[in-house]
């Protein structure tokens, strides 16, 4: 914005107090959401000019185009948030008012829990009131964050203003409305009348920095008796101090501060032991209270309640606290963190001897809800902080968000001497906050109560369902069009994942209704009782004018999948329309159609075929992540391990490949140094029972992820973080096996304690590094060009980021496709269907026997009986003595002969670790290797055998899928017999379906052929062989030639074998592909034999067609040709793809 555009604007032609409701109007536009410091300026000193009658328009329009820069700071809070109150929820204006919503929220619930009659806050509901309706006329949302970056205040036009002119103007009839609603008399609005003079004004802006007289005066009178909010965002600092005045009156100070400080300590205490420790006690010291709690095994957080209005002696009550815990918890760490609080607004300032961590309770809720916060990581981040220099005034809650956005550390590769961390920063992780869980107070008729609800966390943030606040279990709440559905759950404990599931899906089928139909699809607020009872039918009757039982039999939960939603939302509809809770007559009729007409549905509870044990939910479900904030630790250690500090310098691959050998080395030695701490045999079955886990979340997350995302789409609504949690899962499925395989194949024995989490988080980011650092020792031996080692000024280590992150794409590419296109995938079998071996056929019988030791038959066998044993004993995950699991989980099945070759070839064992085995072999990045836990899924440790059960399944899942791809490990002539049987019939039956998928087109305008041989003799006559054409495709509309060379290669399971394929592809396949694209190219004309239209204006192109993503495309290459790589997927989903 500059002077010369500013003198144009139209709102220059703008008098007396059509000024101010103008820009009143701009301060309550989000656009403008960063500029609150300036509007409120530019409205105090056009009101000035108003009561002068003189304006001054360059004067405001420097105002509105500089500001201060001494007073604006960047956006803090959301531009619209939401007073929570015991009668309801108000929208407010926050602007630059840091803590009056939290504080007037508080004190307003205080109020009613205090029993102080509601007529004495009367006029704090009606200001309320005011501000919620001017948010209501713009159609905000309960949280708006507003535009933060704006770099100039949006000045808006003639014809938007047009619209919203007396958008912060109320009639004496609104204004009288609304002090009725509240019973408050117009005599009580007048003291809140503006009247404010210039010398007043400047008077208070210099001792401040702002005018309390106009911050709390926020109502003008005009001539006409309408009533302008001047600045609306001041209506919020009106409500807090008229609150603030009336409860510390009512109760009296001390009285005041007192329960403000116990309901601090309720929400903390609340808040904390939600999952993140165990409290062991509350102390006071210097009048402070403290909250202790345990976390970790050696550690105790030390929370100090701060009310600032107190005037405590904070500095020595810190000091007072740790001295008692380390009387009471001797060589225990404290981690000392203060959660405060101001009521009066005066600006105290507390001080303390030391750098503590300190949030507002709000702030602390924000952290606390973060991916993985808790308090091991908030004690992460405290101690992280103490090794940086931080400018003094900089905001606790900004740099802890700059901390978390930086990957929960404060690493950068030029480490400041000063770091400050901008005001504002923490304004998107408090917006993804307060959106996400979007709280706010409704009705609840059944208890004749108001309650507070959030956002439902299992539920896409698109769809209104919403769970009480600290109520009774099972409750659930929609916000439908023009009322509220709420649906408690009364069922038996084993049913209620069901219950749940049931509930959302009906809440789901009532919104896709009303938002694909336009309807209500009830005609009041309406209460269901839904009770899951063993009657053999549905039944339902009217309890009372707004709530309805509806009782659903047991029996369904054992119906088909299929059918079970539809039936049951079928029945809920109808009960519905029975008990005249909705108007709609046709409600069943066009309800059913929607469903019918919809894909895939809520329900994944339910009878079907496709349930393995894999999918059980077992009890065995614990998770974890790969700390972050440890990662970052390893490579400093690392850092200093090498010692290479001082320049940056660039290895080429062989300098590359002996620096990380010798990072390699110091990783693993670390790694077995912390295993070799801890009790081996406890950390085995702790490792065992997470793969299980990992096992389970992994298929879940994707079974759910393609039926859920399915039905949810139908609503234009989806699923955040979905992908990036199976990719974690399986992350966490390479680690646990490597570390199993660490402890097993280095004989490592120690009866030590239970390990503490920091143990845990160190020892999970060492391998973490291992995974990665393989994988980048996989590209070194390849000598990928770009993928040469730097290492920094700072002795860190930069692996090439760009080169691992094109690898990586190919496997998020696959996953993305599976869970987000899962339909192509069912296509792509349907066309072209997945061969699998005939497990009857004498030559794989006498093949799996060489191999093995023992046959297919016996194997499955003893995996069918260790499950039914683990089922039997009612354990998922099972430790049994040698002894007993080959005289008793195998009694019958095994010789003696064929138990030693199953304890060779399919159980984990030491002795393993021998000179047969070769150091790749144990690399965790590999896959297919025989040491795999995979490929072993029995382990034998100190004399026991341990499995799980749905490692056995996942070992068995793989092993067949190797089986049929030909890539199972062949060792012996008769397997590689089996695997060359295989893969040359797989070949075929590849380029059959490919050829079936055109002819299936019956284009009478395309011709199909597959398998041309292009050698002397054959119709395309040539001096020499060049092979065969795998499927030849002539297109006569275009006049397209496409020669197809076929290779159904396997789906890559890391980077090593994505490169492998790679190679195979440019050493073996490619060159004779070039030659004969060339040679085809040349002899265009000898395609008339097949098709007789062909001449000259044809043209020619090779596709390099694979079954699954095509390896090539992820790789740099010297040389250039003509070549199109495709994978199958890609013409499943578009044949016609190949002519583009």
């Amino acid at each position: 914005m500059n002077s010369t555009i500013m003198k144009n604007k139209f709102y220059h032609n703008l008098k007396r107090e059509k000024v101010l409701k103008y820009l009143s109007y701009l301060s309550v536009l989000q656009e403008n959401s960063s500029f609150s410091y300036r509007l409120e300026m530019a409205l105090v000193e056009a009101y000035l000019m108003w009561r002068r009658r003189k304006y001054d328009w360059s004067h405001i329009d420097r105002f509105l185009e500089y500001g201060n820069p001494q007073l604006e700071d960047p956006q803090e809070r959301l531009f619209v948030e939401t007073v929570n109150t015991p009668i309801g929820s108000y929208k407010i204006f926050s602007a630059f008012n840091l803590t009056y919503k939290y504080l007037l929220s508080q004190l307003l619930f205080l109020a009613h829990k205090e029993k102080i009659d509601r007529s004495k806050l009367a006029i704090v509901y009606a200001i309320l009131e005011i501000s919620n309706g001017i948010a209501d006329k713009f159609n905000y949302a309960r949280n708006v964050c507003g535009k933060y970056n704006a770099e100039s205040v949006y000045t808006s036009n003639y014809q938007e203003y047009g619209k919203y002119e007396s958008c912060t103007c109320f009639s004496k009839v609104e204004v009288n409305s609304i002090l009725a609603k509240y019973q408050v008399e117009e005599k009580h609005l007048q003291p809140l009348l503006l009247c404010l003079k210039k010398k007043e004004y400047i008077k208070e802006f210099s001792q401040l920095g702002y005018s309390d007289t106009f911050e709390l005066h926020p109502f003008l009178k005009l001539d006409n008796g309408e009533y302008l909010v001047m600045f609306p965002a001041n209506l919020l600092k009106l409500a807090y101090r008229l609150c603030y005045g009336i409860l510390v009156k009512e109760l009296g100070k001390k009285t005041f501060l007192s329960l403000i400080e116990k309901e601090m300590i309720q929400e903390i205490g609340f808040l904390l032991q939600n999952g993140h420790g165990s409290f062991i006690g509350q102390n006071n010291y210097q009048d402070t209270p403290f909250l202790w709690f345990r976390f970790d095994e050696d550690k105790v957080a030390n929370i100090g309640i701060v009310l600032a209005d107190k005037r405590t002696k904070l500095d020595q009550a810190v000091k007072d606290s740790e001295t008692a815990i380390n009387k009471a918890y001797p060589h225990i760490t404290i981690f000392t963190f203060l959660v405060t609080q101001e009521m009066a607004e005066e600006g105290l300032f507390m001080t303390i001897g030391r750098d503590i961590t300190y949030f507002s309770v709000e702030e602390l809720k924000i952290v606390m809800s973060q991916s993985r916060m808790n308090l091991l990581n908030l004690y992460y981040y405290d101690q992280d902080k103490l090794d940086q220099n931080f400018a003094l005034l900089t905001q606790e809650i900004d740099r802890f968000a700059y901390y978390c956005s930086n990957n929960y550390t404060f690493y950068r590769d030029e480490m400041p001497d000063i770091m400050v961390v901008e005001i504002g920063y923490a304004l998107s992780m408090r917006e993804k906050y307060l959106c996400g869980q979007d709280a706010h107070i409704v009705q609840y008729a059944p208890q004749s109560s108001y309650v507070m609800v959030k956002h439902y966390a299992d539920i896409p943030k698109q769809i209104p369902i919403y769970a009480p606040y600290m109520m009774v279990k099972g409750l659930l709440m929609i916000e439908l069009q023009n009322y509220n559905l709420w649906i408690h759950i009364e069922c038996k404990e084993e049913h209620r994942i069901f219950g749940k599931e049931a509930t959302i899906a009906l809440m789901n089928w009532m919104f896709t209704v009303e938002k694909k139909l336009c309807i209500d699809s009830i005609s009041r607020t309406l209460h269901v009782e839904l009770r899951i009872l063993p009657i053999s039918d549905y039944e339902w009757k009217k309890a009372n004018d707004n709530t309805m039982v509806f009782c659903v039999p047991e029996k369904i939960m054992s119906s088909d999948a299929t059918t079970l939603e539809r039936e049951l939302v079928g029945q809920f509809f109808k009960a519905i329309k029975d008990c005249g809770f909705s108007s709609n007559e046709s409600l069943l009729d066009v309800g059913m159609q929607l469903f019918d007409s919809a894909p895939g549905r809520f329900i994944q509870v339910g009878k079907s075929e496709n349930i393995t044990i894999i999918d059980e939910k077992d009890g065995i479900d614990s998770c974890y992540y790969v700390n972050s904030r440890y990662c970052d630790k390893v490579l400093s250690e690392v850092a200093d391990f090498l010692n290479m500090k001082g320049t940056e310098q660039i290895f080429d691959f062989a300098e590359s490949k002996k620096i990380m050998i010798r990072v390699s080395d110091y990783i693993l030695a670390d790694v077995q140094k912390l295993l070799a701490e801890m009790d081996t045999k406890q950390l085995l079955t702790s490792l065992l029972e997470l793969h299980h886990a990992m096992i389970y979340w992994s298929k879940l997350t994707q079974r759910r992820y393609e039926s859920l995302s399915k039905a949810y789409s139908f609503l234009d609504a989806t699923f955040d973080n979905q992908l990036d949690y199976v990719n974690e899962y399986s992350e966490m499925n390479t680690l646990t096996q490597g570390m199993i395989e660490t402890i097993v194949l280095n004989g490592i024995h120690n009866t030590g304690g239970k390990p503490r989490l920091e143990k845990l988080d160190r020892l999970f980011a060492l391998m973490h590094f291992s995974l990665k650092m393989g994988v980048y020792m996989d590209q070194l031996g390849e000598k990928i060009k770009g993928s040469e080692l730097t290492i920094l000024k700072n002795g860190r280590l930069v692996m090439p980021k760009p080169m691992i992150d094109k690898l990586n794409s190919y496997f998020y590419r696959l996953r993305e496709l599976s869970m987000s296109n899962p339909e192509l995938y069912t296509k792509l079998h349907n066309l072209m269907p997945t061969s699998s071996i005939d497990k009857n056929d004498e030559i794989f019988i006498k093949a799996y026997k060489a191999q093995f030791g023992i046959s297919f038959e016996t194997y499955c066998k003893v995996l069918t009986a260790s499950i039914d044993y683990a089922s039997y004993n009612k354990k998922p995950v099972m430790v049994v003595s040698e002894k007993e699991f080959f005289e008793t989980v195998c009694n019958g099945i095994f010789d003696e002969e064929n138990a030693k070759a199953f304890k060779a070839n399919f159980v984990l064992r030491e002795d393993l670790n021998n000179g047969d085995l070769k150091f790749s072999d144990k690399w965790v990045q590999r896959f297919n290797r025989p040491v795999q836990v995979t490929a072993r899924p029995w382990i034998l440790f100190d004399g026991y055998i341990y499995y799980s059960t749905k490692t056995l399944c996942e070992s068995w899942m793989i092993r067949v899928e190797r089986l049929n791809n030909g890539t199972v490990v062949n060792t012996t002539l008769e397997m590689q017999a089996l695997v060359s049987k295989v893969n040359n019939e797989k070949g075929h039956e590849f380029t059959i379906n490919v050829k079936k998928l055109y002819k299936s087109l019956s284009l009478d305008h395309l011709y199909v052929d597959s398998e041309v041989e292009i050698m002397p003799g054959k119709p395309l006559n040539a001096t020499k062989q060049f092979g065969d054409i795998d499927v030849l495709l002539i297109n006569k509309k275009t006049k397209q030639i496409v020669c197809i060379e076929a290779k159904k290669f396997s789906e890559s399971r890391t980077a090593y074998e994505l490169i492998q394929q790679n190679r195979k592809i440019v050493s073996k396949e490619l060159s004779h592909v070039i030659e004969r694209d060339v040679w085809c190219k040349d002899n265009i004309d000898m395609f008339k034999l097949y098709v007789p239209e062909v001449d000259a204006e044809y043209s020619v192109k090779t596709i390099f067609l694979t079954y699954h993503e095509n390896a090539y495309k992820y790789f740099e290459h010297e040389q250039e040709n003509d070549i199109i790589f495709l994978s199958a997927i890609e013409i499943v989903d578009n044949p016609m793809n190949v002519f583009a």
